[in-house]
């Protein structure tokens, strides 16, 4: 028979983890670290560690606390424990110091009801509400060291987990110390999460592990406040397995039988009255933490016996007192507790707890009613309650703009639709609305797959004869999620056109005719495009829309970019966007900075990209939009030969997790470069990562075109002449030049040079643009073989300000100027490409270049000049780290770093981990000084 044994009380000694209590404190203003994940299995010890490291950190720091709800991860309570870090530092710094850092009806309102009584509330923007987080975060820390502890992450709702990352990607090392706690097995969302999370150079990881014999020990002694038996400590490590919960609960009785885990840690409790074991088992189905006020108004104990009760159950450390009530000291006490009810017992006390709820709403903060309300309901069995709790839920979390809680409410109502009778007359909504409501909270949570089930639903509801505009809205969303995900939404959006009418003009036709203009753009049907814009812009014109006028001359513009139209339609874009939101300023330059680099406007591009990053940076849009325009960037670069600010900058944006056509594009970039350098690998590397990524999806056509490209380059270059052939004709055969001409062009060009039959795919393909006309112009010299068209595309080349396709272009001439018996014209022609390619220390092409002198017996001078920008310098740091470097000297934090150099906070942040490194320094502040008494500070130092 096992017997209980009694659980030993918490001996309050911290035992062990000196090492683990180190690096916390270390990481308090060390400069390297912003996120600490303190991870280990229940009751090993984690909140025992965060509050040693709380206690010794004293008045040196400001700690502002909050712990995940075991239900969060089931979208019942959004932003969990930021709310209550928020409300902790509105308690530490004052509503007046926190309202004078935000602006008029902030975001934040909606958490903190006394900010919304001194300011208004503001609409529930989810990026204006983290940006005023981490605002706020920032300036307090800036007074003094700031510690966020973020208590059981693996049970994170999806709302917080996105706030995190927000934060580590934003906030600057020394500003902020984000401490978080988790348990390996929880949730695989969370593990996703960490791994992703532990990219960043600022992220530590420390694993707690089981205490050593001697510390059970040490527990031991405290606990039964004397050194314990001989012999003891062995049987109560091999038992607990060092697991310093597991100590406490058999540490009074080493010698007993060992009972099962709940029943140690409910051992506590006996011997208590029952009205108390009464009210604990109601606090474990409240859940924790649990308001006091909940509590006193589901028992049935007078307000003093209900005191006397909590008091007992604290003393019997089953229970602690937090600042929003009562939390069990560990949640497998809770989970024990519970799991003890009967069936009828546990139902019985959830609907308890749902009419105490229902009756008084104001017992739980408002952002958690309704969700505890459908939980507790639905537990209970009461359905209808729990619907239209859900719905109410649901409604709340739109207005917070937690947008996976709202649609994990909206998803529980669908799913008791059919067993509730009369859902839609208890709503007020049917339940197509339900489902709109959940594929919008899809949309804009990115959960692509669960949006695209919701929207298959709906459509398959919705009557395109009684209501076509709503069944039209529907169609547009499934599109846009359907474009996510390379199937593509074409049909989707050309079924939406059908259904809307174009009189009288309104607001929806308008925004399906401006997708469609965006579709058709890419897909490289300019004219179809450039109507489907116009059409937009008519609406938008008519109906004074602004945002959508914008958008639609952007669209015109790109339709248009190879004529002097396209500037006159981003001016008015610009004038437009001016009075609209940040949102679709950015997606002006965003297309600009597109249809200049496609003209070859490298240098005005590239304004244009520094301008978007800015916009980006402050509207916290860099992780949405900052990728195209790197991409764009470092297009630019590579076309104007600075190759070594290209090669840096994909190096950087990689550093950050891309969509896949970012990635993709950038790695071709770079493989370009490397193939002009002669180094084939590394090229051949890209090509391959860049295919895995394309696959063969529409969307990825002209990229495909570009890795044909690169492919087949090198092919030739190992001299497999055939296999290069192939690429060009499989390339052709899946995506044809007439749709993507500007990535066709190239590869076309190509072709020309090796056997392989294009046919007539040149004579329609349109060339108006001056890269596209300086690529005809070399074409039609690699066909012709004629000096003149050589010269001529030499001239377009050097137009471009393009200097390798210049030197390309100038060999090639003189070659034919060799043919045609002009040796001074040749030697001219070779010296010109040798200084260009000398410059851009392009290997390949000077072996070629001197191969045809040496054939031709003509001797050329080319400059001793050599590519150093990515030399190793003083402590081996390169350009890009000496501007970092400089600016973590002036005292700018990531943020403001990734800012001023366009690039992401986490990039900053690996920059500044790499120069600690290398100059040896614990921290920015000295770091700075060795830069500054090695003279790393001047301007002049980094070339």
């Amino acid at each position: 028979m096992i017997r209980r044994v009694v659980a030993g009380r918490s001996s309050g000694v911290f035992v062990g983890r000196a090492g683990e209590l180190s690096a916390l404190l270390a990481a308090v203003g060390a400069g390297r670290t912003h996120l600490v994940l303190v991870a280990g299995e229940a009751g090993i010890g984690k909140t025992r560690l965060i509050g040693e490291f709380a206690g010794r950190l004293g008045g040196s720091a400001v700690v502002l606390g909050g712990r995940c709800p075991e239900f969060g991860n089931a979208g019942v309570v959004p932003f969990a424990p930021f709310v209550a870090v928020m409300r902790a530092l509105l308690r530490r710094f004052g509503i007046d110091d926190v309202a004078a850092l935000l602006s008029t009806a902030p975001a934040l309102a909606g958490w903190l009801p006394e900010l919304a009584a001194r300011t208004g509330s503001g609409t529930a923007d989810r990026l204006r509400l983290f940006g005023e987080i981490l605002t706020l975060l920032e300036q307090f820390a800036a007074r003094g060291p700031l510690v966020v502890v973020l208590e059981d992450l693996h049970w994170a709702d999806d709302s917080s987990r996105e706030l995190l990352t927000f934060l580590v990607a934003n906030l600057a090392e020394h500003d902020v110390l984000l401490v978080g706690t988790y348990r390996p097995a929880g949730a695989s969302e969370f593990r996703g999460l960490v791994a992703e999370l532990r990219r960043h150079p600022g992220v530590e990881t420390i694993a707690l592990g089981p205490l050593t014999k001697h510390e059970v020990g040490r527990q031991l002694a405290a606990l039964l406040g004397r050194e314990p038996e001989p012999g003891s400590v062995g049987r109560v490590f091999e038992r607990s397995a060092g697991n310093p919960l597991f100590v406490e609960a058999i540490g009074g009785a080493p010698d007993e039988p060992l009972a099962e885990l709940p029943e140690l840690l409910l051992a506590a409790q006996h011997g208590l009255p029952e009205e108390v074991r009464d009210l604990l088992r109601l606090a474990a189905t409240a859940g924790s933490p649990v308001p006091h006020e909940l509590l006193q108004a589901a028992t049935d104990l007078t307000p003093a016996a209900c005191r006397s009760a909590i008091r007992q159950l604290i003393d019997h450390q089953l229970l602690i007192a937090v600042d929003t009530g009562y939390e069990f000291r560990h949640i497998l006490i809770r989970q024990a507790v519970s799991g003890e009810l009967l069936p009828a017992e546990r139902i019985a006390l959830h609907r308890r707890l749902a009419e105490v709820l229902r009756g008084q709403p104001d017992l739980v903060a408002p952002e958690r009613f309704g969700a505890e309300l459908a939980r507790h309901a639905e537990a209970a069995g009461d359905l209808r309650l729990a619907l239209t709790a859900a719905w109410s839920a649901a409604t709340a979390a739109e207005r917070s703009a937690a947008h996976p809680e709202r649609l994990e409410q909206s998803a529980r109502v669908l799913a008791l639709w059919h067993k509730v009778s009369g859902a839609a007359d208890l709503l007020g909504v049917d339940r197509l609305t339900v489902l709109e409501a959940a594929v919008d909270a899809a949309c804009r949570g990115a959960d692509i797959r669960r949006g695209i089930e919701f929207a298959d639903a709906a459509v398959e509801l919705v009557s395109t004869v009684d209501d076509p505009l709503r069944a039209a809205r529907l169609y547009r969303r499934r599109a846009q999620l359907r474009n996510q995900t390379g199937v593509g939404g074409r049909e989707d959006l050309d079924r939406a056109l059908e259904l809307v009418p174009i009189d009288p003009p309104n607001a929806l036709r308008g925004e399906l005719d401006a997708e469609l203009a965006g579709a058709l753009v890419f897909s490289g049907r300019s004219a179809e495009a450039g109507a489907a814009a116009r059409a937009a812009l008519d609406i938008a014109d008519q109906l004074d829309l602004l945002p959508l006028a914008a958008r639609a001359h952007a669209y015109l513009a790109l339709s248009q970019a190879d004529s002097p139209a396209a500037d006159e339609h981003f001016t008015a874009a610009h004038a437009a966007a001016a009075t609209a939101d940040p949102d679709t300023l950015l997606t002006v330059l965003t297309w600009e900075a597109a249809a200049l680099v496609a003209a070859g406007n490298y240098e005005r591009s590239i304004e244009v990209i520094r301008e978007a990053l800015r916009a980006a940076h402050a509207s916290f849009h860099f992780a949405e939009r900052g990728p195209i325009l790197l991409v764009k960037w470092a297009q630019a670069l590579e076309a104007l030969g600075r190759w070594a600010e290209a090669v840096e900058l994909v190096d950087d944006a990689l550093t950050d997790t891309l969509p896949p056509l970012s990635t993709a594009a950038l790695r071709l970039c770079h493989g370009r470069v490397m193939l002009a350098r002669g180094a084939f690998a590394e090229a051949q590397s890209d090509a391959d990562s860049a295919a895995a990524v394309l696959g063969d999806t529409a969307w990825a056509g002209q990229y495909r075109l570009e890795n044909a490209w690169l492919r087949a380059r090198l092919a030739i270059k190992y001299g497999e002449l055939e296999r290069a052939a192939e690429i060009v004709a499989a390339a052709f055969a899946i995506d044809g030049p007439t749709r993507h001409p500007r990535e066709a062009w190239p590869l076309l060009t190509l072709a020309a040079r090796i056997p392989t039959d294009t046919g007539d795919l040149a004579d329609g393909l349109p060339y108006a643009s001056p890269v596209d006309a300086a690529y005809r112009a070399t074409f039609t010299a690699v066909t012709s073989g004629h000096t003149d068209a050589w010269r001529q595309a030499v001239t377009a080349w050097h137009d471009l300000r393009r200097p390798y396709d210049a030197a390309q272009a100038q060999l090639s001439c003189a070659v034919a100027e060799l043919a045609s018996g002009n040796r001074a014209a040749a030697e001219s022609a070779l010296r010109d490409a040798a200084t260009r390619a000398t410059e851009l220390a392009a290997a390949p092409l000077l072996d070629e270049i001197a191969q045809v002198a040496t054939r031709a017996r003509l001797t050329i001078a080319a400059s001793d000049h050599t590519d150093n920008s990515t030399a190793p310098r003083t402590f081996g740091l390169t350009t890009r780290e000496l501007d970092v470097l400089r600016l973590v000297a002036r005292g700018l934090s990531n943020r403001q770093i990734a800012t001023e150099l366009f690039i992401s906070g986490n990039t900053a942040g690996v920059h500044v981990s790499r120069i600690l490194t290398k100059v040896g320094a614990a921290s920015r502040t000295e770091a700075a000084a060795i830069a500054s008494a090695h003279g790393l500070l001047e301007p002049d130092r980094a070339g």
